[in-house]
Parts: structure tokens; sequence; C-alpha cells
């Protein structure tokens, strides 16, 4: 492309393209870019953010040029424009200047990039449904329930119960590893406890959806060794770290409400009665379920609203990064990172390579001392050896077979 289009002297953007606020990835600010046409997601760097969000068909070339210069003291040329155009075509984003074809290829390569991301051996999703429009039917009776009179007082008896649980621990567990237990108790406490877990990822998308996200498919997601309900709430990216923080947050905090029915039938009830005995299971394990969900050192609700909380993207892989290039180059190789994201960083490398070295010692421990009362501490350890041989060998192959993500798109 050599010249600039004349329908694009007052370039708008198609309807409907959402622009996110920035946030930190590997030292660099990013902002993502929505097409709900295609379904995709963009990242696009700070200065193609602040042109794509004047392009409102009000603006000339000259004058966003002048608001550029003045914002980053440096004018546009002609080849800044081409590039940017040149992307702008390539994905689309132009109103008045998109080809069908080139749109039908872009949803096309979207949803097989998604489909690829379903299938796993490790993990697979399994869209069941699309809960748009029963989300949209529910919001306006659920309004209230995201306004501070509701989620104070409701946070309020959630730390109740955890201060409970925390306090009749021993107890609890006690009855739990007593082996007495009623099997109709047991049975029902596996299936509130699913729903309980349909609750938790229907409250991730009901915030998206009521902070104006758009939640596209519930379904069950395969992570080994886990099966269990998703929700996909990928416009997530696109609000401020609070909002994110929040929906990230929802999930655990619907799954505790869901327990004060319970914790309410354990201070009154009859002691040893079904009910009494359902509702000790699922305080103690709905408890703990929480807990676990919020350490930050696991993939889960509480990693996320860490990461938000911070406004990094991927806190986990760039905290890897970041720890490879100081150790492999020194403090130099890491100078581009602000201040703060340097101590993020750092700390966390360290914590969660403890959290990780201390969890494997007593996994390893664990299996050592069970395989020892089986087979004798000799087979124990070759057997522990072989597991670790062929577990190295497995990350391995799905290092090599791994292939990073394109720096600008992500479907």
């Amino acid at each position: 492309m050599t010249t600039v289009d004349a329908t694009w002297t007052r370039p708008r953007l198609r309807d409907g393209i959402v622009l996110g606020p920035g946030q930190w990835r590997d030292g660099k600010l990013v902002h993502h870019i929505k097409d709900p046409e295609t379904g995709w997601y963009y990242r696009v760097g700070p200065r193609e953010h602040f042109l794509m969000s004047r392009m409102d068909g009000t603006r000339s070339l000259d004058e966003l040029a002048g608001e550029y210069a003045v914002a980053y003291r440096r004018q546009l040329g002609p080849e800044n424009w081409q590039q940017l155009f040149g992307m702008l075509h390539q994905r689309q984003l132009l109103h008045g200047a998109t080809d069908p074809e080139a749109i039908a290829r872009l949803t096309a390569s979207a949803a097989a990039g998604v489909a690829k991301a379903r299938r796993g051996p490790l993990s697979a999703r399994l869209p069941l449904f699309d809960p748009e429009r029963l989300f949209t039917r529910l919001l306006p009776w659920l309004a209230p329930l995201f306004s501070w009179w509701f989620v104070v007082p409701a946070l309020l008896a959630v730390l109740a119960v955890a201060g409970y649980v925390a306090l009749h621990l021993p107890e609890l567990a006690d009855g739990v590893t007593s082996g007495n237990r009623p099997l109709p108790a047991i049975l029902a406490a596996v299936v509130i406890t699913w729903a309980i877990v349909f609750l938790h990822e229907c409250a991730h998308g009901l915030t998206c959806r009521h902070f104006g996200g758009r939640v596209t498919e519930i379904g069950m997601m395969w992570r080994f060794p886990l099966l269990a309900p998703y929700c996909k709430v990928d416009d997530v990216v696109l609000f401020t770290p609070r909002r994110r923080v929040a929906i990230s947050f929802a999930g655990v905090f619907v799954s505790m409400l869901a327990l004060l029915p319970f914790a309410a039938i354990r201070l009154w009830g009859t002691p040893g009665s079904l009910l009494y005995e359902l509702a000790s299971t699922l305080l103690l394990f709905g408890t703990v379920a929480a807990a676990l969900n919020l350490v930050p050192f696991l993939r889960l609700d509480g990693y996320y609203m860490l990461s938000h909380a911070l406004n990094l993207t991927d806190l986990r892989t760039d905290s890897y990064r970041f720890w490879g290039r100081l150790l492999r180059r020194g403090p130099g190789a890491v100078r581009t990172h602000r201040p703060r994201d340097r101590v993020a960083y750092a700390l966390y490398g360290l914590t969660s390579a403890a959290f990780a070295a201390t969890v494997l010692t007593l996994l390893v421990r664990y299996w050592y001392d069970t395989l020892a009362r089986w087979v004798g501490s000799g087979w124990a350890v070759a057997i522990l050896l072989t597991e670790a041989a062929l577990l190295a060998a497995l990350l391995a192959h799905l290092a090599r077979r791994h292939r990073p993500p394109t720096p600008t798109p992500v479907p």
C-alpha cells in the first residue's frame, strides 16, 4: 500500500469496535482491541491506541497528527500512516473500507484458533450453551446485588462463615475423616457442590455482563485431573483493573454466599441428623475450595485477582521471563520494566518458587511413605525416579510442541 485512500482522510473505526485500557505485559504497555464481528482480540501499543481512539470520523489526518505531536512530541510521516492503515486494513477495522471475504476469513481463523485451544491431552473445553440471553434477562432482577448496600454486608457474612469454619476446623475434619457420614449426605453433598460450582462460574459471567461485557459460552472444562464447569469471559481484558478484580472475585464470593444456609443449619440444627452432617461436609469442603481458589500461585481466581490488581496481563509468565533475563544477563536486562513491576515480578517469582518447592516436597514425601509401606523403600525410590523421568520427558515434549502466540492478534 503506497498511498492513503481518499475515503480514509477522516478515518472512523467500524461500529462495535471496543478499545480497552492499558495493561502492562513484559515491560510494555498494551491495549486490547475487540472486534465483535470477527471474534478477534488484538493487542496494540499505546501510540496506535492513541490514534485509533480518536478515529471517530470527525478528525482529519492533519488533526490526528497534530494531537499526536502534542502528546508524543513526534511528527507522523507518510510511512507511519501507511503502516497504521495497512494494519487497520488487514484486520478490517475501518468503517467503509471492509471486504466481506476478508471479514469471513478473519471470522473463520478466530473460530479455528478457539477450537484448537479447546483440545489437548491435559486440558480441553466442551461448550454447552451461549448464556447471553439468559444473563440479559436475569440482570435487571439481580441489579441490587451489585450495589455496595448488598456487597458489604454479604462480604461480612462470608468472613463470618470463614471464621466459623476456621474455629471449628478440627471438629469438622474429624467428622469427615471418621467415615461415619451417611451415604445420602455424601451424595447430596456431591450434587450441591456441583450446583455451587456452576453458580460460581455464572457469577463470573453475570459480573462481566453487568459491566457491559459479552459472555459467549458456558461449558465443561477438563484440566488434568479435574473436570469442572467454566464460563468464558474474554471481555475482561476490556475493563479497568478494579472491574477485572471484581469479575475474578465474583465466583469465590458467590460460592461462599451459597454456604450461608448450611452455616445456619450447622449452628442451630440437631447434631447427628442428616441435614447437620450434610451442612458440616459442605462447610468444610466449600470453604477449603474457596481458600484454594484464592491462592495466587495456582492459576485460579486468586491468581487473576492479583494479576488484574497489579494491571499485569500475565504475571506468572512475565515473572519467569523477568527472572530468566535477570539470571542470564544481569540487572541491566530488566531496566526497561517499571520499578513497581520489577518488585512485583521479583517477589512473585520467589514466592511462587518457594510455594511450588514446598508442595512438591510434601507430595513426594507423602508418595514415598505410601509406596514404602506397599513395596519397601528401595522400590519406592525406583518408582519415584521413573515417574520423575517420565514427567520430565512429557514436559519436554509439550515444550517442543508449544508455539508462542503472535505478538499482536489474540484469538
